[in-house]
């Protein structure tokens, strides 16, 4: 171990390397980063906010033994949070699509989102949530339940389906 030591020392001699600690910079990080992400009180937000939702764009895929999903949440604010999730058990494209909701809403209400609009490319999914169509299984019953209640979190929320093609999580955010 000395003698590890003593070779990287002469190695590093050859360059002048001093140590500074940056405890100034370290501390306007820290207060930039509270400045950032700190949320006002409940009940003082302005009007705009109330008004103003977040977006949730998602996308849940299945192959022959597991699946896949993608979420961005994009707060109101503008920040994108991105999501990836590789699930470990078989998954229809429903189940997939289901497994993707159920943790945008998560992510959202953690993050205590009040109103959101969320965008989909799974109109069965979709009609099911609405009550145009029943759930087919039991599992998907259960899905579904999991749905309602995470929805029940969010004063105003809004489904919206788009073609899978407009489903880039490109969208920008409204003015």
């Amino acid at each position: 171990m000395t003698g590890r030591l003593a070779a990287w020392t002469i190695e590093l001699s050859l360059f002048y390397i001093e140590y500074k600690p940056r405890t100034a910079i370290k501390t306007q990080v820290l207060s930039d980063f509270v400045a950032e992400w700190q949320y006002k009180a409940k009940g003082h937000k302005s009007d705009e906010d109330q008004l103003r939702p977040w977006l949730l764009f998602m996308d849940g895929s299945s192959i022959a033994d597991s699946g896949g999903a993608g979420i961005i949440l994009i707060s109101l604010e503008g920040f994108k949070i991105h999501q990836t999730l590789k699930f470990k058990f078989p998954a229809t494209n429903n189940v997939a699509e289901y497994e993707a909701l159920i943790a945008g809403l998560k992510l959202a209400a953690d993050l205590e989102a009040e109103i959101i609009d969320i965008f989909r490319d799974s109109q069965p999914v979709s009609q099911q949530i609405s009550g145009e169509f029943k759930a087919h299984n039991e599992r998907m019953a259960q899905y579904l339940a999991r749905t309602q209640e995470l929805l029940k979190k969010f004063p105003s929320w809004k489904l919206s389906n788009v073609d899978r093609e407009e489903n880039q999580w490109q969208a920008p955010f409204p003015s």
